[in-house]
Parts: structure tokens; sequence; C-alpha cells
């Protein structure tokens, strides 16, 4: 059964969660993990009605999943209203930056906020290019802080009742210092325009 919004009408909020000590180590800064774990919230239209999945990389990283199960699912159409925002733990490399522009290019209705845990590769001049021309097409891309970690902690994790205040704090050193380098690559892109 689907509901107006072209959603099953099952409860997206139930979705699996991470665990505790999934979610520390994919989302610490300092730890240099090679997979990705994505933490997605959409919200349809001008309803409050909210759909939060996990997902990971597989034979394809886990920003190309997610588009694709959401395009192949028929959730999103060319005129489908709705604002999505990642929880990243690495920022997307240069082919899932390519990716997301085009999704965004064939549904122009849908809006995407990116926080990252840590940048992917940030010395490689592809993925600066691709997260500059993620924030020219318009995508807001952040380094995650304290509210998003407490955020995602309160929404994502499968947290013992009674814990959600108890969120992993980790070291603002690693949080500016990747906040800082994605300011630089982004400010090369408005000085040589």
């Amino acid at each position: 059964m689907t509901s107006e919004t072209g959603l099953p009408a099952e409860d997206f909020t139930l979705r699996r969660k991470i665990e505790p000590q999934e979610f520390e180590v994919y989302f610490e800064p300092r730890e240099m993990r090679r997979e990705t774990c994505l933490l997605s919230e959409v919200r349809w239209g001008a309803g409050r009605r909210t759909w939060r999945e996990t997902r990971r990389n597989t034979i394809r990283h886990a920003e190309i999943n997610f588009i694709k199960k959401l395009t192949s699912e028929g959730r999103v159409g060319a005129s489908t209203r709705c604002s999505i925002t990642w929880f990243l733990s690495w920022s997307p490399c240069w082919q899932c930056a390519r990716a997301i522009r085009e999704f965004l290019g064939h549904h122009r209705s849908v809006t995407l906020f990116i926080y990252v845990a840590r940048l992917y590769g940030h010395t490689d001049q592809r993925n600066r290019r691709g997260l500059r021309d993620l924030v020219n097409a318009g995508v807001p891309v952040r380094v995650m802080n304290d509210s998003e970690y407490c955020y995602c902690w309160r929404n994502f994790v499968n947290h013992p009742p009674g814990s959600e205040a108890r969120w992993p704090r980790y070291p603002p050193a690693w949080t500016m210092l990747y906040g800082l380098e994605l300011l630089c690559i982004i400010l090369v892109s408005h000085s040589t325009v």
C-alpha cells in the first residue's frame, strides 16, 4: 500500500538503526576506516513525514546506493518535492559528487544537505573539484560538529533507553581542521570563478 507521497504506508522512522559502537567507529574523525556509512533523512513535500535510513558501501559507494534505491523504487520522480539530509562518515569522492549533481539535475524539486565526519582523499584534486562542484551546484557541504553528532546519536543510533545524552564527544581540533580544509577547498572555487 502506498501513501499520497508515493511511499509505502509503513513507518520509515523504524528502519534499522546503527549500533552505538558502529557509530563511534564510523564517525570518529580520527578513525581512518575505509568504509563509508551514510545516515539519511528524507522529508517529503510540506508534510512532517520523515524517512530515515542507514547505508554502507556495498559493491557501490553508499551515496550511489542511496540514489539508486530512491530512484529505482519510484519514490522520487521529476516533480517530487523533498528535502534530503545526509550524515556521511566520509565526504563524497569525485565520482559520487558527479552522480549527486546528475541526480539533482534530473530532480529539480529535491534539495540535499550534506554533513561529513571527515574529508575523503582531500589531497586528490579530483575529489577537491567534486566537492567544489557540489557546492557550486547549490549543495551545502559541512563538517559535522557537536550538534550534528548529537542529532545523529538521538535519531539514528540504537542506544539503550536513557542514554541518549551520552553521545560520543570527539576532539574539536579534528572537526576544526576538517572544517578549515573544506573551507579552503570551497574558497578556491570562488577565487577562480
